[in-house]
């Protein structure tokens, strides 16, 4: 009867292994082909787009592309110099900086700080959500590392620029230039662009008339100002 019990106990265990190596293997083979196919095509719409729309209710903007080239020099720059200086140097993850999130977010009893990269902004931009947990976090690792295999760091910022938020259902620096200015990315002035990217930090309660009520944004701006 005991050794009945003790086969029976092991044959679940192995199912629920097998269960997990499968879901796992499905979810990098989905992940990957996607990756692949958006080397080449614009995602139609993304997971973070449909959450927001069912559960916040945030509407979805007319979206606006814009190619990477036709993204000013000096915009790429000021993005990368304020949310993952090392982008392209790294293969998607700065580990002291994970070390050192980890620590402060023990210490503080819940996920309140990150050490996100932008090749982890855009794994949870395209892919997941932007929900703080850890079960999100070890998907993101996932996705991150998939997507620095399967795609070049150029496409990856074009696609940050194009996808991650900028507002309430405003997806994209395009689509942001044109809702908070009227125009085109390519023709915000110098303060306008810093402006812009100042807010990413909250964009959701935040705009770039608006980036001085917050203590990150400032902050964010002054760097701008005086590297920029």
């Amino acid at each position: 009867m005991a050794k009945a019990k003790k086969k029976n106990k092991r044959s679940i265990f192995s199912k629920v292994l097998r269960f997990i190596l499968y879901a796992h293997l499905w979810f990098w083979g989905i992940v990957a082909a996607l990756s692949l196919l958006y080397n080449i095509i614009n995602p139609p719409v993304t997971p973070l787009m449909i959450q927001r729309y069912i559960v916040r209710g945030h509407p979805i903007y007319k979206r606006e592309y814009i190619k990477l080239e036709k993204i000013p020099q000096r915009t790429q720059d000021m993005l990368i110099a304020l949310e993952d200086g090392n982008f392209y140097q790294h293969f998607g993850f700065e580990w002291k900086m994970v070390k050192e999130a980890y620590q402060r977010n023990k210490k503080a009893g819940k996920i309140r700080f990150g050490a996100s990269t932008l090749s982890n902004q855009l794994a949870r931009s395209i892919f997941l959500t932007t929900d703080r947990n850890y079960f999100r976090k070890y998907l993101e690792v996932q996705v991150t590392i998939i997507m620095e295999i399967t795609m070049t760091k150029k496409r990856m910022l074009e696609l940050y620029f194009n996808y991650v938020e900028w507002g309430k259902g405003v997806y994209g620096i395009e689509t942001a230039a044109r809702a908070y200015y009227g125009k085109s990315t390519s023709r915000l002035n110098r303060s306008q662009t810093m402006r812009m990217i100042s807010i990413l930090s909250n964009p959701i309660k935040y705009t770039p008339h608006r980036y001085a009520n917050s203590a990150s944004a400032r902050e964010r701006m002054r760097f701008l100002e005086r590297y920029f």
